[in-house]
């Protein structure tokens, strides 16, 4: 079997789907035994293309047009189509963030990470609510699979679109990559620490910043936290700004919250273990999501994770995390103020999401996608 996938996730800074993609095609190149990957990149620089892990079953097929030409060619011509851009017909074509590109043959597989700009949409942006909801409208009936990583999100498609077929749907949960099954090591905790200037023990949020995050809320609580306790600790938010808006950036910048709150921006992937590792806890009070990657990540980098009790997180944290109404600051501010003041309840936190990462291996999630591609094919011929 040969599999087509579009790469493109991968261009630029990563964000959750590029390191989705990243991790899923490492796992993938090491269980294949005779099919084949052509993952499709537009002018990729080096370091861009060696984010996949090529052996003799994975490879890069690199194409050089002008973005602006190809998305003109793609919007009226409808070319060129992914068979000629990984160069070769593929029996599957797999796209990673439900972005499908023209083909000719082949079946296609949509991956669905989120579905706020659907369920929500004043909590997405007007981009997502356009590009997302226009394009997964207009190809849930031509998909021959849609993979999502959720119970959650799955309820969700089939909620907004009542003639989409329960068994098109397949939940696939993400799994963990090692380089956060562990705690980083000292002298990476340290680097992180010199880097961002960490001289005070922190919370720690990881995400874009958008307004289902809840943020608001979380600097509230923290600073009620600050007012009961009278600790030194600062609430470090990593990630860079989404669509949140500029009055809750201006009002984290303030100098009023200073040694407070400190946004660091987007964090590459590889410091994010040394950030994990050498925080107090991870705070993570979304109202939507449709996974929750930095829970498990915190999890496996032996933090204690604080989290909100919606959408798809009780899918992830199980009984792994303390999980709390995303709407109540109060009883933020208190779990908080346990993590600092209770060692036993930050060491039962730890202990469980130990445990609890074990349930999601990287190499299950390639074997499944794997089989699911393969099914696919097989099912229509």
């Amino acid at each position: 079997m040969i599999i087509g996938i579009d790469g493109t996730c991968l261009q630029g800074a990563r964000k959750g789907v590029g390191w989705y993609l990243t991790h899923l095609l490492e796992a993938m190149s090491h269980i294949l035994e005779e099919d084949k990957i052509y993952v499709w990149m537009n002018n990729p620089t080096p370091e861009e293309k060696d984010r996949v892990y090529e052996n003799r079953f994975v490879s890069v097929s690199a194409t050089h047009y002008p973005w602006a030409a190809l998305k003109l060619t793609w919007n009226t011509l409808g070319t060129p189509a992914m068979d000629s851009l990984i160069g070769r017909p593929a029996d599957v074509y797999f796209y990673p963030n439900y972005l499908p590109t023209p083909q000719k043959q082949g079946k296609k597989v949509l991956f669905v990470h989120d579905l706020t700009f659907l369920t929500n949409p004043e909590m997405a942006s007007q981009e997502a609510i356009k590009t997302l909801g226009h394009t997964l409208e207009k190809e849930e009936d031509k998909a021959d699979l849609i993979l999502t990583c959720s119970d959650y999100n799955r309820k969700e498609m089939l909620k907004h679109y009542k003639h989409l077929p329960e068994n098109k749907v397949r939940v696939i949960p993400h799994g963990l990559p090692d380089g956060f099954r562990h705690p980083a090591s000292l002298d990476k905790v340290l680097a992180v620490r010199d880097k961002y200037r960490l001289t005070r023990p922190y919370f720690l949020f990881v995400g874009t910043m958008e307004p289902r995050k809840n943020l608001l809320r979380l600097v509230h609580a923290f600073l009620l936290f600050k007012q009961k306790v009278q600790s030194d600790h600062e609430l470090i938010l990593a990630g860079p700004k989404g669509w949140i808006g500029d009055d809750f950036m201006h009002f984290i910048l303030s100098p009023q919250l200073a040694n407070k709150v400190r946004w660091l921006d987007y964090v590459p992937g590889e410091v994010l273990p040394g950030l994990y590792t050498g925080a107090e806890a991870l705070v993570y009070p979304l109202i939507k999501e449709g996974f929750g990657m930095p829970i498990l990540e915190a999890m496996g980098c032996g933090l204690p994770v604080i989290c909100s009790n919606s959408a798809a997180i009780p899918e992830v944290a199980g009984d792994g995390a303390w999980m709390i109404d995303p709407s109540n600051v109060g009883d933020w501010a208190n779990a908080m103020e346990r993590i600092v003041n209770e060692p036993s309840f930050k060491g039962v936190l730890k202990d469980k999401g130990r445990t609890r990462i074990s349930l999601f291996q990287m190499e299950n999630t390639a074997k499944q996608t794997l089989t699911a591609l393969k099914m696919t094919v097989q099912a229509h011929g």
